[in-house]
């Protein structure tokens, strides 16, 4: 198995079912100093080495719930501890890969790739009163059922950021084949700005968010966690209310436009 710790991401663990190999790779932006990246799942033992904690392991592992993982995982462990390559506290010692620094693809062609992709429209919201503060995002998708969670990505640049990820509890507003207007107000095509954007058709949650009741869909969220990655903070939240609102179909973000996708019942 192999950890792959990379800049602005969680640890995630390769291989995780072969307990014959153990290795610590990083990202190639974090060669020069991985000590801050290496706390989260243990300590550097020297320069080439670290010593990683086994819960830190079970942690990032989607099998440490199974039986026969745990048993594998365990055996590794003590074939570690016979040859030395524990230290005092259990720790394993693991050896420090660098990953292939890749060049990314020229920004303007990644750009011309995503605008392929159709995806729903959303807006953020979060905040009471005159706190109040949205956001139009494409970037929505589900992470898990149990427990329901979901993420969002918001623009770091963007004048609701601090706001939004400063919040206990947010919403995500799917927008409706007929709200464009919508969608064009809360990503600053309108010259108003903050809690000015929020009308008559916008009620505070009991869960304590925003809510759009005209939106194809609600649901407001806990905030899980959240993470910089690149020009964006990736936002996790724990779904604790759904709302519908209209059925006309949804609005969809292509090729650089709005589009209405609607269909037949």
């Amino acid at each position: 198995m192999r950890i792959v710790l990379t800049s602005g991401a969680l640890p995630r663990l390769e291989g995780a079912a072969d307990f014959k190999r153990f290795s610590l790779a990083i990202d190639p932006l974090l060669r020069g100093d991985p000590a801050p990246a290496v706390a989260a799942i243990g300590e550097m033992a020297d320069a080439d080495h670290v010593w990683v904690r086994p819960d830190a392991i079970r942690a990032i592992c989607p099998l440490a719930g199974d039986p026969d993982w745990a048993k594998g995982f365990d055996a590794m462990v003590g074939y570690a501890a016979q040859h030395g390559w524990t230290d005092d506290k259990g720790r394993i010692r693991a050896h420090i890969e660098v990953l292939e620094a890749l060049e990314p693809v020229e920004a303007g062609v990644f750009r011309d790739a995503m605008r392929r992709f159709a995806s729903g429209v959303c807006i953020v919201a979060a905040g009471e009163g005159d706190g109040r503060c949205g956001m139009t995002v494409s970037a929505f998708t589900s992470v898990s059922a149990e427990p329901p969670l979901v993420l969002v990505c918001l623009n770091r640049s963007a004048f609701a950021h601090s706001c939004l990820t400063g919040a206990d509890r947010f919403s995500v507003n799917i927008l409706g084949a007929q709200q464009e207007e919508t969608a064009m107000l809360f990503a600053g095509q309108r010259g108003i700005h903050g809690a000015d954007r929020f009308d008559d058709l916008w009620q505070q949650d009991a869960a304590g968010a925003p809510v759009l009741t005209t939106a194809h869909h609600s649901i407001v969220c806990a905030m899980e966690s959240q993470h910089v990655s690149g020009s964006h903070t990736v936002l996790v939240g724990r779904v604790v209310a759904a709302s519908t609102g209209n059925d006309d179909g949804a609005l969809l973000n292509y090729n650089g436009a709005l589009r209405q996708g609607t269909w037949a019942a």
